[in-house]
């Protein structure tokens, strides 16, 4: 006859199970953290890229129909690479040279004594300033010693070194070519495998959440609505008032428009300021260099006009109001996601802000809902 078996207590074989299986499960993660974090800023813009367009993945695979689904994510990888890399290289290039233009002017300008030209249009400046009667006898001067001290400082090397710094600043500190040749091709990789298998992934990952199926869709309509919010309401605007600045600057017939432009657009994210950061100080330029008061007040007011009327009537309207994010935020947002991850924290920064309210929101909702369950009980 055999004997019974001995109960056994589950509880210690339990604990050590945990135990051994979170540290197995950390020194996992961290091992991947390291196999693919030369990946991780390509992973990011693949993923903000394909959460932006989410929405238009939906209705052409809708529209294509089943017979030919598996053409969708190539159609719009494709779509997704030229919306992308063809503006940017066309604006990182403009840029540049508009750039090396206004250098080259300022060099020139300090070499021809036009700045003794250019006080003598302030006069009326100087003169509150000092009352010296030799002030402009001194002024060749003190102008030639300035010269022959720190024209040098705009020689063509210190042209390369500045315009080499503000490339490594727009592509995100990315080592040149390779570099950026590789994180392109990753993202679009990635990017072509969230559109082909992002459906099972995000079944995945709701599938191993331990909250509420309800819950879990409602935060993540939210995140998919922050990447769609900033891209309409903060980028679009802000293309939007650059554009209008950038007509302005034709219609007035300053150079280099496209980079006093692309000022404005970035600055328009500022609150109050906006883009009057450019169009006050060239209204100006036209008021008292060029003499001319009419087209300077002509500038000043319709640069004023176009930003209340983006600012106040259209963006609203594109906003998702629900976010509730402060500009203030916005743009802080904005300064820290460019340093830390190049052209593409205009996305990244704004989106990683509108994450935290929403995490916040989770977390009310998840007590919420919690308090619900325990008063049914």
């Amino acid at each position: 006859m055999l004997e019974p078996a001995v109960p056994l207590n589950p509880e210690p074989g339990k604990y050590t199970f945990v135990i051994f299986f979170s540290i197995l499960f950390l020194f996992a993660i961290g091992v991947f953290f390291l196999v693919f974090r030369p990946y991780l800023y390509s992973s990011l813009m693949a993923l903000i890229l394909y959460l932006a367009t989410r929405r238009q993945y939906k209705l052409l695979k809708e529209y294509l129909g089943e017979r030919f689904q598996w053409l969708v994510p190539w159609i719009m990888t494709t779509l997704v690479a030229m919306l992308v890399l063809i503006p940017s290289y066309f604006v990182i290039r403009t840029l540049i040279q508009e750039a090396l233009s206004i250098l080259f002017k300022l060099r020139i300008s300090l070499s021809e004594d036009k700045m003794i030209e250019t006080l003598m249009n302030f006069a009326i400046l100087t003169d509150f300033i000092t009352d010296n009667e030799f002030f402009w006898v001194k002024v060749p001067e003190i102008y030639g010693e300035f010269a022959e001290n720190y024209v040098d400082i705009l020689n063509l090397d210190s042209i390369y070194g500045i315009l080499s710094n503000a490339s490594s600043f727009i592509l995100g500190n990315i080592e040149l070519p390779t570099g950026i040749l590789m994180n392109l091709f990753f993202a679009l990789l990635v990017l072509f495998f969230l559109y082909q298998d992002g459906k099972k992934v995000e079944r995945f990952i709701l599938d191993n959440l331990p909250f509420s199926r309800q819950l879990e869709e409602q935060v993540g309509r939210k995140v998919t609505s922050a990447v769609q919010t900033v891209i309409r309401g903060n980028l679009i605007i802000s293309i939007l008032q650059g554009t209008a600045v950038y007509i302005l600057l034709l219609i007035a017939g300053i150079s280099s428009p496209f980079l006093y432009a692309s000022l404005a657009a970035f600055f328009s994210i500022i609150p109050v300021v906006g883009t009057s950061v450019v169009w006050l100080p060239i209204g100006l330029y036209i008021l008292f260099l060029e003499n001319n008061p009419m087209m300077a007040i002509f500038f000043m007011g319709s640069g004023l006009f176009f930003y209340l009327a983006l600012e106040n009537f259209v963006k609203p309207r594109m906003l998702d109001k629900k976010l509730q994010v402060h500009p203030l935020l916005i743009f802080l947002s904005l300064i820290g996601g460019i340093k830390e991850f190049g052209i593409m924290g205009l996305v990244v920064g704004p989106v990683a802000v509108t994450l935290v309210v929403i995490l916040w929101d989770f977390w009310r909702l998840y007590r919420r809902e919690l308090i619900l369950n325990k008063g049914h009980r």
